[in-house]
């Protein structure tokens, strides 16, 4: 089996340092074909534990062995893995001054996960041009400000969709958000030869087959098809073969037969907004490249 070439991008932010924190991971599979946005918040932490947690989620997001380009802001986390981290552990996690590592719990599960992962690191400038560490930068501060506010825990988790096709080249875009306490994670990607429908389906399935543990979605979108579907028609359509009401085979029934199988185990409902009042993730799924509903 082929391993799968992955470029990360992650930062972390702190304000005031140390204080409330944030980090974010970018995930660039087939060439940024598909993009995986990752992002969580600590009530407490520091800018270098939130640069390593950010490494550390990413890497343990990965579901099989990959080769892996990590690009950083922090000299902190680079020069870590590139120069530090071999001197430290040959010297029991001691440093040059014979003084403790810091974040030795961050860096010990860093090791471990660079055990199975094939990872070179490169550091970037921050706050300069490059377009996917900006983004992990907003990324990281957006978590960092939501964990100033207190939140109730949350027994289910949310999806918000955006989807943008151009009818002149049946070719589109689809993100969706999914939001469960203090974790953020956002999935994307382009097909061409497709509709719109077809793409809000596919950004439901997409969320859908990420998760990993079983709880209640709620999908939150303002297409009346998708709605429709998950809300009235899938039963009946699963107990009629798959056919509408003329007989006729339904649109999109590949990805609906998926859906339905999904809907086995994750127990769906759906959420409707009206363009004035959409959830503020619901806007942030209509922001980037051309991602809108």
């Amino acid at each position: 089996m082929t391993i799968p070439n992955i470029k990360i991008y992650t930062d972390g932010s702190c304000s005031p340092n140390p204080g409330p924190g944030g980090w974010a991971a970018v995930l660039m599979f087939n060439d940024g074909k598909k993009i995986i946005e990752l992002s969580g918040h600590e009530t407490q932490a520091t800018n270098n534990r939130m640069e390593l947690i950010a490494a550390i989620k990413a890497l343990e997001s990965l579901e099989r062995n990959a080769r892996v380009e990590m690009y950083t802001d922090s000299r902190y986390l680079q020069r870590g893995v590139t120069e530090w981290l071999e001197k430290w552990r040959r010297s029991g996690w001691l440093t040059s001054d014979g003084m403790a590592v810091k974040n030795l719990d961050l860096w010990q599960s860093l090791v471990s996960l660079l055990r199975y992962h094939q990872v070179r690191w490169f550091w970037v400038k921050g706050h300069g041009d490059n377009k996917w560490n900006k983004r992990a930068d907003e990324l990281a501060a957006e978590a960092r400000n939501v964990g100033n506010y207190k939140q109730e825990k949350s027994s289910s988790i949310n999806f918000y969709l955006g989807v943008t096709w151009k009818k002149s080249t049946s070719s589109g875009s689809w993100v969706t958000i999914l939001s469960y306490d203090s974790y953020l994670k956002i999935l994307s990607g382009k097909e061409e030869e497709t509709t719109a429908n077809r793409l809000y389906l596919t950004a439901v399935i997409e969320g859908l087959k990420v998760l990993k543990k079983v709880l209640p979605v709620t999908v939150h979108t303002r297409s009346g098809y998708l709605r429709s579907g998950i809300d009235a028609w899938l039963e009946s359509w699963q107990k009629k073969g798959w056919t509408n009401t003329e007989g006729e085979e339904i649109s999109n029934k590949l990805q609906w037969l998926e859906l339905y199988k999904l809907k086995q185990v994750y127990p769906i409902s759906t959420s409707t907004y009206s363009s004035k009042q959409s959830p503020c993730f619901a806007q942030e799924a209509k922001h980037g490249d051309c991602f809108e509903e």
